[in-house]
């Protein structure tokens, strides 16, 4: 009676752990680019508030609390847990505090979970159990830091995709008599559906202008949210142009085709790979299936005319 007590309440304790890991994820996710830029001012005030004042407002002292209990921990690994946020897509303003306790979270809920498998199965090698439970938490607490890197390479790979048709918009914005300001948010405004990931860094960027940042340093921002070597090529090139009053249109296009080159020479380099990496799934998968289905009916009937010849 007493053990079956002890797995219940292992059982509900593992289950809010989850459940609090979960409200986080989602708390992350819906403070994403979009939302930030449809609020400004006062909005923006009151939605910040709103989310804080929510059910997640513990989630978010627990993160500051263990923040500063890490006392040893370096304002320029804050800075670079910030900066993978923010490549991420996630602009939250308590974000670092939430990202340390979803990963605290996770640790502990994979270790319960782990200790609950070893009271169930009644393991008694003490070893296997220490390093079990030491596994569960140490990938809790770094596998929600994968995830974030993973999804800034995606991010990164979405805008170098977009980054061509981006420039060759911007181009015939420029030759109309745009701005190049003007010309950025009306691309952003043209690739939101496209596009989504390029239109709300530009929007950002735009937004950063508005708040009193210089160009070269709005373009400089947008270069460290996404580190591609082709969109800081793109940037470095405008930053020159602008400061030395060069024009921009004849460049831009020049610049976008070889992008454009650049990017069939990619898919042909793949291409180019495919029969190899064919290779591996038709060696181990195919190849097996197909000689089985060719040479089992042979050996049925090798297996039949053997049994007649011994009868």
């Amino acid at each position: 009676m007493l053990s079956n007590e002890i797995a219940i309440s292992v059982v509900i304790a593992l289950a809010l752990a989850l459940f609090a890991t979960a409200l986080a994820l989602i708390y992350l996710a819906d403070e994403s680019v979009r939302r930030r830029l449809s609020v400004a001012g006062t909005g923006r005030r009151e939605a910040t508030q709103s989310i804080s004042g929510g059910g997640l407002s513990w989630l978010i002292r627990v993160g500051e609390r263990l923040q500063a209990g890490a006392g040893k921990q370096s304002a320029a690994d804050m800075g670079s847990l910030r900066l993978s946020l923010v490549r991420a897509g996630i602009y939250a303003q308590h974000a670092p505090a939430v990202f340390a306790a979803i990963r605290v979270l996770l640790a502990a809920a994979l270790s319960f979970a782990a200790a609950f498998l070893l009271f169930m199965l009644r393991l008694d090698n003490a070893l296997v159990g220490v390093f079990l439970v030491l596994g569960c938490a140490t990938t809790g607490m770094y596998a929600p830091m994968l995830i974030i890197r993973a999804r800034g390479k995606e991010r990164m790979v979405a805008v170098r995709r977009a980054l061509p048709d981006a420039i060759d918009l911007l181009v015939v914005a420029m030759e109309a008599g745009s701005s190049l300001s003007q010309g950025m948010q009306r691309v952003a405004a043209e690739l939101r559906v496209a596009h989504p990931t390029l239109s709300d860094e530009m929007q950002m960027t735009l937004l950063e202008m508005q708040a009193g940042a210089s160009r070269a340093e709005a373009l400089r921002h947008l270069a460290e949210r996404v580190p591609d070597d082709r969109l800081r090529s793109f940037l470095t090139l405008v930053i020159q142009s602008d400061q030395l009053g060069a024009g921009l249109a004849n460049t831009l296009r020049v610049f976008a085709e070889e992008l454009r080159r650049a990017r069939l020479i990619e898919a042909e380099h793949k291409a180019a790979e495919l029969p190899v990496k064919i290779a591996i799934p038709l060696v181990f998968f195919i190849f097996p299936c197909l000689m089985g289905i060719i040479f089992t009916p042979i050996i049925i009937r090798f297996i039949r005319v053997l049994f007649e010849a011994g009868a």
